[in-house]
């Protein structure tokens, strides 16, 4: 398997099931390994109220074993800076 947890970034991956049971059952499985700051971070968020969002980033990747899978970064989400509508210039 992919060595995808590299230095301290949250990531994981998920692989497809191979066989599924009915089509209630995932398609994919897999996990995400988050680090200490950022599990850090969302306590903080966790503890003034503030509901808890991560920001999830996914690539398509192939193991040397040739085995298909996505990888997967995570972390704490920002919502994007609104547009001034005042043009600076």
């Amino acid at each position: 398997m992919a060595d995808y947890n590299q230095g301290d970034r949250s990531a994981g991956a998920l692989f497809k099931v191979s066989e599924r049971k009915s089509d209630k059952h995932p398609s994919m499985t897999g996990e995400l390994t988050l680090t200490k700051a950022l599990l850090k971070e969302l306590i903080e968020e966790a503890k003034v109220g503030n509901p808890i969002k991560l920001s999830i980033s996914a690539w398509n990747n192939t193991a040397r074993s040739g085995l298909q899978y996505i990888a997967l970064t995570a972390k704490k989400w920002v919502p994007p800076k609104e547009l001034n509508d005042e043009a600076p210039f």
